[in-house]
């Protein structure tokens, strides 16, 4: 009996170490944050904190097809659970809750973000692209670093509009690729959307441009810089050879001179649809507006537009 109930004994024992052994692993902290605990905002409360560099994991704030990450963030946490956020659209502060996930995974602001780093005097933030509850990381490539405003002052000695600015490996790959551009101005995988977009201006009273201005459906889901990566213009002509309405895209090179891109048409259509396009381009685009070429960092390069011409007889 002695022996029996010891044998009991010593599975209880087991069963509970095991049972202890389960809980632990089920409860372990995902990689990233061993240790399990929050990151605490508490210890920076009131500091207002300024984006001073957004950038790619690359080092770089310009991507290939001239997207910039721009850093206009400017945040102030109330306590460990409330965020003030800056926004320049409506030139004001408003707060917002905090949302701990794990793993140093907070939401504030309807952005997801990985707390790299986290002091008084600064800050790194890896911005999460999130579907499904689940991180992207293959898509998790922007990271926003963060100063106070008196470190920025005090230590660095400098002002935030100096910080933000483009730096030296940014100019070096933007000059690059304006090289490239201007080197094969017609062959639209080469070109790039300008920072800085081409400027159409009418120099004859039979013509007027402006800018596409999107309704408030087709606006839906398009970023700020959608108006600088897709620029589009409307331009109407009046005493045309006849008739017509046609909407395709121009390559627009470092001097100003257009080149017909891409338009939809029949195979069988194409050649002298390309003829009648660049005609219109040639016979009164080229010579009743007056052109100026797209820019990025300064620097004039080959870009794409889309045009959408009505002419009147």
């Amino acid at each position: 009996m002695q022996q029996q109930l010891s044998e009991l004994r010593r599975n209880i024992i087991l069963l509970f170490t095991l049972c202890v052994l389960v809980v632990s692993a089920c409860t372990l902290p995902e990689k990233g944050n061993r240790d399990g605990k929050r990151p605490p905002f508490l210890p920076i409360a009131g500091i207002d904190f300024y984006e001073a560099r957004r950038s790619f994991d690359n080092g770089l704030s310009f991507d290939t097809i001239g997207f910039q990450q721009e850093p206009v963030w400017m945040l102030r946490f109330i306590n460990n659970d409330t965020v003030s956020i800056y926004s320049p659209t409506l030139n004001m502060m408003g707060e917002y809750p905090i949302y701990y996930d794990h793993d140093s995974i907070f939401n504030f602001g309807t952005e997801w973000f990985r707390v790299k780093s986290l002091d008084k005097d600064s800050m790194l933030f890896q911005r999460l692209s999130v579907k499904g509850l689940r991180v992207k990381e293959s898509l998790s490539n922007v990271y926003m670093k963060f100063y106070s405003e008196s470190f920025i002052r005090d230590s660095l000695k400098s002002t935030i509009e100096e910080l933000r600015k483009p730096n030296h490996a940014d100019s070096v790959f933007i000059r690059k690729r304006v090289e490239r551009a201007n080197r094969n101005p017609q062959t639209i995988d080469s070109v790039f959307s300008a920072r800085d977009g081409v400027q159409l201006r009418s120099i004859n009273s039979n013509l007027s441009v402006a800018r596409y201005e999107y309704d408030p459906g087709e606006a839906i889901g398009k970023s700020l810089a959608y108006r600088y990566l897709y620029p589009e213009f409307d331009i109407e002509i009046k005493n045309a050879y006849k008739d017509f309405y046609y909407s395709f895209s121009v390559l627009v090179d470092q001097y100003g001179k257009m080149t017909v891109g891409k338009f939809i048409t029949s195979p069988e259509f194409e050649e002298s649809r390309k003829r009648v396009l660049q005609g219109i381009i040639d016979v009164y685009l080229q010579n009743w507006m007056e052109i100026k070429p797209g820019t990025t960092l300064g620097m004039p390069h080959s870009t794409l537009i889309m045009l959408h011409v009505k002419g009147i007889k």
